[in-house]
Parts: structure tokens; sequence; C-alpha cells
């Protein structure tokens, strides 16, 4: 049966074309390298090798299978080094979720152009989804990891990394009445109409809302349900309601909306890098580090600002 080793003794010989020369060179005997290239050539039932007292050559036959065999070997090799790297982490796929917020910050290009620059054989598959769906998408295996948004007192089955933080406030008509007022109070939207979030894609949030909103006293009336923040803007341009929006999000200049913070409401939310302690991607390893390593450079750099050290 042919194994590896007599292509690479075959090689050798046809490479040097002298028995000496070739054993010396595989740390062989002469007789024992005379023996598997013999046993070759029973194998494949063909000589490779002209033979006569001035020295040895190669039959047309061997000429051939020397071009083979380097080839085999060569793609042996490249399967090797390969595999080591996909153990390694160094070669694969990583499937990367985010959400619209995610999406619009500054970090995650940096995040992105770092990790293909220290990895470049790794192909990144982004997913552009909600938080809900992510998790969802996580917990089935389709995501590897997932840039998303958690309410600081929720709780997680997931590994996390915080790369950001955000909180929410009130976005409402240029011309509304309590565009122009000195502070908004939750109380003062009971009469309103608001845009509120999906319960379905996104039920925590909407329940914590509502239930801030009741404990003000606030009753107001449902509008529409929407998620996504430029549609949202678009109907409180329009006039169809009042809505609750990441404090990190900038309406167009050219929309008739302004944003204002609303003195009771405190929901402060975390965009954090989750991913599930099971998974086994040694490539997830490396994604995890770098973003672990440039989200603390970052909170490093804003401590020092804030306490005039920077």
């Amino acid at each position: 049966m042919l194994q590896t080793r007599h292509f690479r003794y075959f090689v050798a010989v046809a490479e040097e074309l002298n028995f000496h020369r070739a054993a010396e060179r595989l740390h062989l005997s002469q007789p024992a390298l005379w023996r598997q290239i013999r046993d070759l050539e029973v194998e494949i039932g063909t000589p490779l090798l002209e033979r006569d007292p001035r020295g040895i050559g190669l039959t047309p036959a061997g000429e051939s299978l020397l071009e083979d065999c380097r080839d085999i070997l060569d793609r042996i090799e490249q399967a090797r080094l390969r595999t080591r790297r996909i153990a390694q982490g160094e070669v694969g796929t990583l499937h990367i979720g985010f959400n619209e917020i995610a999406g619009r910050r500054r970090e995650m290009p940096r995040f992105l152009q770092a990790f293909r620059k220290a990895y470049p054989q790794i192909s990144l598959q982004l997913h552009f989804l909600m938080s809900q769906l992510q998790v969802d998408a996580l917990r089935d295996g389709d995501l590897d990891a997932g840039f998303l948004l958690r309410h600081r007192s929720e709780k997680t089955e997931f590994r996390t990394v915080r790369v950001g933080h955000d909180d929410f406030i009130l976005a409402l008509p240029r011309v509304h009445p309590l565009a122009s007022a000195s502070q908004i109070h939750l109380a003062d939207l009971g009469e309103e109409t608001l845009i509120m979030p999906n319960p379905r894609n996104n039920a925590l949030t909407y329940d914590r809302l509502m239930n801030v909103l009741r404990e003000a006293g606030a009753s107001p009336r449902i509008a529409q349900f929407a998620d996504n923040e430029n549609t949202i803007m678009n109907l409180v341009d329009a006039g169809m309601g009042l809505a609750f929006l990441n404090s990190s999000f900038r309406p167009l200049e050219d929309q008739g909306v302004v944003l204002r913070a609303v003195a009771d409401l405190s929901m402060p939310v975390d965009l954090e890098l989750v991913w599930r302690p099971s998974n086994a991607n040694p490539a997830l390893t490396h994604f995890v580090s770098l973003v672990e390593k440039m989200a603390g450079d970052v909170d490093l750099a804003a401590s020092l600002m804030e306490t005039g050290m920077g």
C-alpha cells in the first residue's frame, strides 16, 4: 500500500539521482531506501528508475511520478499548516451580529479594521440584527458573537465585554409645546401619543418604559410600534407621536425633530459584545481579546480625561 513516506523517498532519490546522497538526506541506510523504492515500483507496476553501471536516471513514468509526488507532498504540507492555523484560530470564519446602535458607533469600524489587519485569513461575516434577534441567533449557534444593547440590571447567560453605554431621551417635533419647556418629566407625557418599541422584538425595553410611565402616573396612547431609529424619526417628524430613542442618536439637520432629556427617566443600557461560553470557534478567542483590549484602552483614556490626567 502506498504511503506518504514512499513519495518522500522517491522524490529524494529522483532529485539526487544517487542512492548514497538520498539516503544521507533521508537519514536512512542505502539498503532500506533501495527496498522502499523497489516496493514503490512493485506497487505502481512499472519501473521508475533506469539503472546502469554509470548511475541511475528516471524513466518517463518516473519523471511523471516525480511531478505528482511533489504536488501531493506540497498539498499535504499545506493541509497540515492550514489545519494547525484553524486550530489556533488564525484561519476560519466568524459570524458577528450588530444592531443599529452598534453600527453607528465609531468603535465598530475600528474593531473590524484592527481584526482584519491582525487576522487577514479569518473571514468576518456581519449580520445586521436587532438585539433580541441576535440573542436568538446566538442560542441557535448561527452567530459566534454579537454587539447588542443590554439593560444593566438584566441577567444574561452569555459572556460579555462592555464597549459603550447609552440611555434614553425623548424625540419630539420642534413645534411641540414640550420642545421649549425648561424641563420634561414623565408625568408631562400623560396625554401624549407615543411611538413605542415593538414588544415582539424589544420586549424588555417596552416593558420598562411602560412601567416607568405608569409609576409616574402617565397613561399615554400608543399610536405605533417601530424599532428602526430612522423610521421613528420620520414618524415623529410627521407628527405621528413622540418617541424614546437612545441618547447617542443624532437626527438629520433637515428633520424637524429635537431630542430632549427627561428629568426623571434613567434607563442606562450597555453596548456589549456577547458570546456563548460554550462556543468552541478558535477565531472567537482572538476577536474577543482584541475587542476587550481596545475597549479597555478607550475606557482608560476617558477615565484619564475625567480626572484631568490625560
